[in-house]
């Protein structure tokens, strides 16, 4: 006799596991978000030039040396627009340096070791970060961050009606955070032109 068919049972369903729902951040949360990891980029780039420095020819070093003032410059300016925007502030520049130094200390460029190819590998590592920077002011500057960096806080306020405290806030005041955006926008746009120009001399160098 034929066999009936077996009913196959339906297969065990375990319970789907509970994942909060997050939001994406909006507003100031993103541009804080943003500007925290172009904060850490901004540190690395800084360990970045002083390698560069240690490793370019004397006549080449000349032309670095003055990127590490605007280097340094910006950073005080993106961290104090970071606490403007973020309960929490920014990071210290200590901290920063020192997470740069983990992502640096096995790079074999520096005042002994001058490897050609490895040379050119930090000029270039460089000047992708300046051109990452670079396009952070630009779009920083066509946001709403270049007319209020604090929307709807009591800082903000005070600064709109001139009553500023001194030190890197200031520098980052209502009326002049759009103006001071695109200088650091083109100040970036010139350092990119120079990693350009080290960049492709020593390419050409290196490649004969």
């Amino acid at each position: 006799m034929p066999r009936s068919p077996r009913s196959t049972p339906p297969p065990v369903r375990f319970p789907d596991p509970w994942l909060p729902v997050v939001a994406p951040a909006r507003g100031a949360t993103a541009v804080a978000t943003y500007l925290r990891a172009h904060l850490y980029g901004a540190a690395v780039g800084r360990s970045l030039l002083d390698r560069c420095i240690s490793a370019v020819e004397p006549a080449d070093r000349v032309r670095l040396v003055p990127l590490r003032a605007e280097f340094d410059r910006e950073i005080d300016i993106a961290a104090a627009l970071l606490r403007r925007l973020s309960p929490w502030g920014a990071p210290g520049r200590g901290l920063l340096r020192a997470s740069s130094v983990v992502t640096l200390s096995a790079l074999p460029v520096g005042p002994v070791l001058r490897d050609p190819l490895a040379r050119l590998a930090v000029l270039e590592t460089l000047r992708t970060l300046v051109v990452a920077k670079r396009s952070m002011w630009e779009l920083l500057a066509a946001s709403w961050v270049a007319d209020d960096p604090a929307p709807g806080g009591d800082g903000a306020g005070a600064r709109r009606d001139g009553a500023g405290t001194g030190g890197d806030d200031d520098e980052v005041g209502v009326h002049d955070t759009g103006r001071l955006l695109r200088g650091l926008a083109g100040q970036a746009r010139a350092q990119e032109e120079l990693l350009e120009q080290l960049r492709r001399t020593y390419g050409l160098a290196v490649f004969g």
